[in-house]
């Protein structure tokens, strides 16, 4: 079924809410959330199996090829082994890089449509035909999208624990926002407000903090990526760089 996108869901070209300066959040970073806002998205997978590997997010960052690059699904390089699956679907360009661990087929999804617009939501599927049914709209059809992550907020409402559990499949640990990937740390976090798209990342906060604080900030859809030692981000001021291998380059929107 193809998600109704909105700006409670997407950042779609042409649209009034791109026409001003996205907002300051200091609420989000007084709490020490780096929040930032995007102009143009592009997925990356740096695994060298695919075909037509992007350089590993540290090379991306390094060369200012993006204003800031950050790690999406997890899944880590080794030199000369083959890696683990990542925790969703890859898909750049047109093709399917992998469906991923076979755990996010209703897991949070990021997709860039081919007239650059962002949709954000979450998943029914995670092969190719599934991820551009859901996310390709009229006029406009999915060109590249990164899944697996955890879905905090869907149209405005909390996702409750229970959905992380039992539907999204975050059963580690505790489970669900008990889960381990959603304990304090470091987090990679992708998001929609009225209409615009935002990347952000955060140290010592938990998966319940992050849902709580971006709805009192106004996020209407907001989904978690990696967490832990898989995280990288840059954005030309501070950097972290743990090992992930699949993520998001990113223009800033001003």
């Amino acid at each position: 079924m193809s998600l109704v996108v909105s700006p409670k869901n997407a950042m779609l070209r042409g649209t009034p809410e791109l026409a001003n300066m996205p907002p300051r959040m200091p609420a989000l970073e007084g709490k020490g959330y780096s929040v930032f806002p995007i102009d143009e998205l592009t997925v990356i997978n740096a695994n060298p199996f695919v075909a037509h590997p992007d350089p590993p997010l540290r090379w991306l960052a390094d060369s200012g090829r993006y204003d800031a690059v950050l790690s999406g699904a997890d899944t880590r390089l080794v030199a000369g082994r083959y890696p683990r699956p990542p925790n969703g679907p890859v898909y750049r360009n047109g093709i399917m890089d992998t469906e991923g661990n076979g755990r996010a087929h209703q897991r949070g999804t990021v997709a860039v449509l081919s007239d650059r617009s962002v949709v954000m939501g979450r998943a029914a599927g995670a092969s190719a035909r599934a991820l551009a049914d859901r996310f390709g709209r009229s006029g406009a059809a999915l060109s590249s999208a990164l899944g697996g992550g955890a879905l905090l907020i869907e149209n405005g409402r909390l996702v409750d624990h229970l959905d992380l559990l039992m539907v999204q499949l975050f059963d580690d640990g505790r489970g669900g926002l008990q889960a381990l990937t959603m304990q304090h740390g470091v987090h990679t976090i992708m998001g929609i407000r009225k209409g615009r798209a935002y990347a952000a990342w955060c140290n010592g906060h938990s998966g319940l903090d992050i849902r709580r604080d971006f709805c009192a900030a106004g996020f209407t859809t907001l989904i978690k990526f990696s967490h832990g030692s898989s995280v990288f981000y840059d954005d030309c001021i501070d950097r972290l760089n743990g090992q992930n291998g699949a993520g998001f380059g990113m223009s800033r929107a001003y």
